[in-house]
């Protein structure tokens, strides 16, 4: 596998400020980049990653002018390279309730039932996030014994294996980003799982016979209302069928619950970390 090269840059950020942060970067249509918290200085960081090739000047000058941001470092990584200092910060930690997330896949817990291993990778995250936490949360609590589960956005694949791990039958993870679906076969890989894993636009790569008993999606608001826009969406959600939606911030909310009711999705839950928020849904008739 070709080793990728990036400039990496981390900024500490305020909280109060991801989601004006958020829509910087959407507005921008930039996508390389991942909220997350430094276990070691407990920091609210942004990672930011640009090609070492063809860098984007033009968004760190953006970035730099709106938010002033302090930078805490710039530096030139190789995926490996960078994997060996980023597992410095890391540790065993419970994701959700009985779910633990090792960093170390060479390294077996013991009295521990349920494990997802991960290899943390450039732009994707731990699990640490509040917004993948809330998708988690509600996921871990429903009953996915041989249920059919689509995780639209998977990024690394944690949801996607926690949903196996609570016994569905049949998970088909997809993601529009290349590395990310390169990162998902390489952590359902490591846990030695059958999940499907395909790169695609929305809906656009779903085969239309799929359909979902629960569909999770952890992605920001304005993504999320594109996805319900897919013209494949009210196919593949079958009534009776759970829709997780995650990544929300609470101002957007108002929206997101407009759009649902386009789609006959009737909110059965709503949990807040902070200023996110995590939805569970049900489709009506």
């Amino acid at each position: 596998m070709k080793k990728m090269k990036f400039y990496e840059y981390l900024y500490s950020i305020n909280s109060n400020k991801e989601d004006e942060l958020i829509e910087f970067f959407y507005d921008n249509e930039f996508k390389d980049y991942y909220l997350d918290n430094d276990f070691k200085t407990n920091l609210q960081v942004l990672k930011l990653y640009t090609s070492y090739e063809n860098p984007n000047d033009n968004i760190i000058d953006e970035l730099n002018n709106k938010f002033n941001f302090e930078l805490l470092s710039k530096s030139v990584v190789i995926e490996k390279d960078w994997l060996k200092a980023w597992l410095d910060t890391l540790e065993v930690f419970e994701f959700v309730k009985d779910i633990w997330i090792n960093p170390f896949p060479e390294k077996e817990l013991k009295n521990k039932e349920k494990v997802i291993k991960i290899i943390p990778g450039t732009a994707f995250g731990t699990g640490l996030h509040s917004t993948t936490k809330l998708a988690g949360r509600i996921l871990n609590d429903m009953n996915c014994e041989n249920k059919t589960v689509i995780d639209m956005g998977c990024g690394t694949g944690i949801l996607s294996i926690l949903a196996k791990l609570k016994g569905a039958k049949d998970v088909y993870a997809y993601d529009y980003d290349g590395l990310a679906i390169e990162k998902a076969i390489e952590t359902i890989t490591i846990n030695n799982l059958d999940i499907k894993i395909k790169q695609s636009n929305f809906l656009e790569n779903v085969n239309e016979n799929i359909k979902s008993d629960i569909f999770v999606s952890n992605m920001v608001a304005e993504i999320l209302i594109e996805l319900l826009k897919d013209e494949k969406f009210d196919g593949i959600i079958k009534e009776g069928s759970y829709v997780i939606f995650s990544g929300i911030m609470d101002k957007k909310i108002d929206l997101i619950m407009e759009k649902t009711k386009e789609h006959n999705l009737e909110l059965i839950e709503k949990t807040e970390e902070g200023s996110w928020i995590g939805l569970k849904l049900q489709k009506k008739k």
